[in-house]
């Protein structure tokens, strides 16, 4: 019996490996693909579209790359055309859309929409809120069943992120930071009553975003990851070191390493009693994550092909983020390796772990330091960390996925659906007063590149001394 159709629409190429995004998009992929015939259409306006490994060829019976760069909002255009940083940050404020939703005007909507054409679709299934407005030629189909996976609270992530930003003295980006959560929250309030099926990775999340939209399912699709081969100790006799494997062009990540650093290395060294290293391992490194290799213990890496080696390298793992969103993969991921991990609270939210037996958590720099140095002084104790975290994050297993994906529960009540006549697209109303045609041009004039993964939603950027106009 042949299997359903799906439409997967997702801002990144799904991979099993490299960052948490891409990866969350390919364990989605691969348990989507067990019960439906998979149709990937690729926006990449997170992050690069690569070319598809051989898992996700497998897994899909199309794989389209929508090239959304192409479209930008003419009005997004002129806001980062502003030379001056205080008007720009005023105009931005302004801007009715989240960042990332730059790329979805009403031409790029339709293009993507043209391009997924086919199949009769049973589900279409969008991956993150940014994404969502290329689902709005789908959400008034009778009949298909349309999900958004949230990944995380967007509104909550970028207030915690706003508030890390004014930490450390970046007014100007904490406030486009702090206007983004406003945004996303007005986009979800509009969109979210509109889906079948809201996802997030973490229990918490889900809590928060059912509490802000009564009436909305809201299920836990948790995040797991493959199991690697059997992974080697580190050899005996090499100074003991300490990894931290992220995209350091996601700011918490930049910002988790330059405060290890500043704040956990000093009392680290204090307490050390044998030679160590830190390895920063990872893509996207800012040139203030660069710059912390002149520490004679650090190790910044870039980007690397394959982190197995680099976790084979590690005696433990640090995770020193302070604030972020949904569940961090990497905590899993170096569970599966086998290695110990001292984490903050915010870096392993999310999961089902106890302190002191899964992994040590510390929230100061003292503390920090001194679960680093234990883990340095207590061999038998890392051990027995990575032996019960290696047993939990086994039954993470894909198999947990394809439950909450392939059941189809009871639609919600969804307006427009009901009476047959679709409300206003989410972006029709929040400009109806204005100009549409400054907002959403069905010329799209000119051409911009998608930001890389993590690239701080295009804001900091964004907020940047702005270049030369260009010659026409």
């Amino acid at each position: 019996m042949s299997k359903p159709a799906l439409l997967f629409l997702s801002p990144i190429m799904p991979a099993l490996g490299g960052n948490g995004l891409a990866m969350r998009a390919g364990a989605t992929l691969e348990a989507l693909a067990a019960d439906y015939t998979v149709h990937l259409l690729v926006i990449p306006v997170a992050g690069p579209a690569g070319p598809p490994g051989d898992e996700v060829r497998r897994w899909c019976a199309r794989i389209l790359v929508h090239p959304a760069g192409r479209h930008v909002d003419p009005l997004f255009r002129l806001i980062a055309g502003v030379r001056d940083p205080d008007e720009r940050l005023t105009a931005l404020l302004a801007y009715p859309r989240p960042a990332l939703c730059r790329f979805a005007t009403s031409a790029s909507v339709r293009e993507a929409a043209e391009l997924a054409r086919g199949p009769a679709y049973q589900a279409v299934h969008t991956f993150r809120l940014y994404l969502a407005p290329f689902a709005e030629p789908y959400l008034a189909q009778p009949g298909l069943e349309v999900r958004l996976d949230l990944d995380d609270d967007d509104v909550t992530t970028h207030r915690r992120i706003a508030g890390l930003l004014r930490e450390d003295g970046d007014e100007r980006a904490a406030r486009a930071e702090g206007s983004q959560a406003d945004r996303y929250e007005a986009m979800a309030a509009a969109l979210l009553p509109r889906f079948d099926r809201v996802y997030v990775a973490a229990p918490a999340d889900r809590d928060r975003v059912a509490a802000r939209h009564p009436g909305t399912g809201v299920a836990v699709l948790e995040n797991v990851v493959r199991l690697p081969g059997p992974v080697a100790p580190p050899p005996d006799g090499e100074p003991f070191t300490f990894v931290f494997m992220a995209n350091f062009g996601y700011y918490p990540n930049a910002d988790a390493a330059r405060y290890f650093c500043a704040q956990v290395l000093p009392p680290l060294r204090a307490g050390a009693r044998r030679p160590f290293l830190v390895r920063f391992v990872g893509a996207d490194p800012p040139a203030a994550v660069a710059r912390l290799a002149d520490e004679p213990e650090v190790t910044v890496t870039g980007r690397v092909a394959d982190v197995t080696p680099w976790y084979q390298s590690a005696h433990a793992v640090v995770v020193p983020v302070r604030a972020g969103g949904g569940t961090r993969i990497k905590v899993l991921e170096a569970f599966a390796h086998g290695r110990p991990v001292v984490s903050t609270s915010v870096g392993a939210e999310g999961l089902d772990v106890t302190p002191g037996r899964h992994l040590l958590l510390a929230d100061t720099p003292a503390d920090f330091a001194a679960a680093a140095v234990r883990l340095m002084n207590e061999p038998a104790l890392g051990r027995a960390l990575a032996d019960q975290a290696g047993a939990w994050v086994r039954q993470r297993v894909l198999a947990r996925l394809r439950e909450p994906l392939a059941a189809r529960p009871a639609p919600l009540p969804v307006p427009g659906r009901q009476t047959g006549r679709p409300r206003p697209a989410w972006g029709q109303r929040l400009i109806a007063s204005a100009d549409r045609s400054r907002y959403c041009s069905s010329a799209d004039p000119g051409s911009e590149t998608a930001p890389e993964a993590g690239a701080g939603f295009g804001l900091r950027g964004s907020l940047a001394p702005a270049p030369p106009p260009r010659p026409r």
